[in-house]
């Protein structure tokens, strides 16, 4: 199974995905949900995207 990245959708290789917990706002509630990105400054770039 290829992983993709979850903000720029690159194939990742096995073993080299950066974890991060992405926090965003649900309706009227704090939601978590942990992805997989090819890079950390992918995973800034995906938290920024959905800060209010």
């Amino acid at each position: 199974m290829e992983i993709k990245c979850a903000y720029c959708r690159k194939p990742i290789e096995q073993g080299k995905e950066v974890k991060n917990e992405l926090l965003f706002i649900q309706g009227a509630q704090l939601a978590r949900k942990e992805h997989d990105y090819c890079s950390e400054q992918c995973a800034v770039h995906h938290q920024m995207a959905n800060e209010p």
